[in-house]
């Protein structure tokens, strides 16, 4: 049923303004849709949305207490949100209502993207994916090709493809997409999610992050502090130093001369030069036990990254601001 006609399912979307002192929830996912309308998503099922850069919040009700784990946004009123046991959400008037799709799967969705308004790509554990052509109206279950090969310490502990975890999407246009995961799967897209096809990536780490800026330069992060960088539309990949071996990267943003890949224990790192090289961004001591899982970037000088109990930073004029959360100063 369209979302538009779903009303009698919708739950109010009961905006409320919160400080961000006030958020103490575990954030999963962040999107923009423009410079100033933009969401984050999280655990207890919590949606905030900021109508002004990210200055300040409201809190909005999805119509569930489940974990949310992915967000995107289409434009300032169409925003789509997955989460665990397959949960999908949408709305068509900026989160005032939100409406349940039925997917044709229960597994947990991690990752989330629209690279157009009609079209729809959604990825998850046990090589879960799901896809939609009509905005959201109906959509399809598929699972990782059988053709895709895993490291053999993989198939001699019995692990299949289907059973691999996905992580994370990226379209840089409504045709090509990347999907990462476990063992360091990497799979490309020419028809905008309907099939797939593996790209051999150098490491078997878990890649919980990508990122592509155009069809040719993308990049993905994950376990062990890896970064990998593509050229050529991931025909080639290669590491790139940068970041502390032990500490797990969960996600990677570029845009413009300005890149950001965040990960455990307070790790930031950030370019200056269009993703060419990365340092590590100094960071409080006190966010050594707290984790960023999700970075958006509205241009090279604003954007927004999100994580573990109520973790905000800011981007504003080319420079990190934290938001203070729960017990906090400013």
């Amino acid at each position: 049923m369209a979302l538009a006609l779903a009303a009698a399912e919708a739950r109010a979307g009961g905006a409320t303004p919160v400080a961000a002192r006030e958020i103490r929830q575990n954030l999963f996912g962040t999107c923009f849709a423009d410079a100033r309308e933009g969401w984050m998503v999280g655990e207890l099922g919590r949606v905030f949305h900021t109508r002004d850069g990210g200055a300040t919040w409201e809190r909005q009700d999805a119509g569930t207490r489940r974990p949310l784990l992915a967000v995107a946004c289409i434009d300032p009123r169409t925003v789509w949100i997955a989460g665990k046991e397959g949960i999908v959400v949408g709305t068509t008037d900026g989160g005032a209502t939100w409406t349940p799709a039925a997917t044709g799967s229960t597994r947990h969705l991690f990752t989330l993207a629209f690279p157009t308004a009609a079209r729809g790509h959604g990825a998850g554990d046990f090589g879960t994916m799901v896809h939609t052509e009509d905005g959201g109206r109906t959509w399809t279950a598929s699972r990782v090709p059988p053709e895709v090969r895993l490291p053999d310490e993989a198939v001699e502990s019995g692990v299949e493809p289907g059973d691999v975890n996905l992580y994370s999407l990226s379209f840089p246009d409504a045709d090509a997409g990347w999907l990462v995961g476990e063992f360091g799967v990497v799979l490309a897209s020419g028809d905008g999610g309907r099939s797939w096809r593996q790209q051999q990536a150098p490491v078997e780490s878990t890649l919980f992050g990508v990122y592509f800026a155009d069809r040719r330069r993308g990049w993905a992060v994950g376990a062990d502090g890896v970064i990998l960088h593509t050229e050529n539309g991931g025909e080639a990949w290669a590491e790139q130093p940068g970041a502390p071996r032990e500490r797990p990267l969960f996600d990677v943003f570029v845009r413009g001369d300005t890149g950001f890949v965040i990960g455990d224990s307070g790790t930031v790192l950030r370019s200056r030069d269009g993703g060419a090289a990365w340092a590590v961004e100094p960071m409080p001591i006190q966010l050594a036990a707290r984790w960023l899982r999700s970075v958006w970037l509205v241009d090279d000088s604003q954007g927004l990254a999100v994580g573990a109990e109520g973790l905000v930073f800011r981007l504003v004029g080319g420079r990190l601001e934290r938001l203070a959360a729960a017990g906090e100063m400013r």
